[in-house]
């Protein structure tokens, strides 16, 4: 009976120092793994763009009916709530303008680089409309 030695099997011509044709096999799997899950999500990614930009006129027209919205509970209001319903409609139209001109692939661009360099103004904005969509839907 053969036993385990330190290099090798004692008694077995094994000295486990070449290399491994199972480990070639498991790298070669690897990258071809790696390379499947890059081309799935990359078909992925542009079917889920082309349906994005297949909707986005239903989505400009829903952005114009919240811009009216706003602007009818811009002159309800008075004081800071004005102001502040002012400025949101001038965003939500700023933002509607853009996705109306631009393709998804450059919006989600644009997106990822402001969030990354102002983080701050980007979850201020998410609590602000938030806070203007809570007052809209409760009145």
């Amino acid at each position: 009976m053969a036993t385990v030695t330190q290099g090798g099997i004692q008694g077995s011509s094994y000295t486990g120092t070449g290399p491994s044709i199972a480990t070639e096999q498991d790298t070669g799997f690897a990258t071809q793994g790696k390379e499947q899950v890059k081309r799935v999500t990359g078909v992925t990614r542009d079917r889920v763009y082309h349906q994005i930009d297949d909707r986005k006129g239903e989505l400009i027209k829903n952005l114009q009916g919240f811009v009216s919205t706003l602007e009818n509970a811009s002159q309800n209001a008075d004081g800071f709530s004005q102001q502040l319903l002012d400025g949101a409609v001038g965003y939500v139209r700023k933002f509607s303008d853009r996705i109306e001109n631009g393709s998804t692939e450059e919006l989600v661009r644009d997106a990822k680089q402001f969030i990354r360099e102002k983080p701050a103004p980007f979850f201020v904005g998410c609590v602000a409309l938030g806070f203007l969509a809570a007052r809209i839907l409760k009145d």
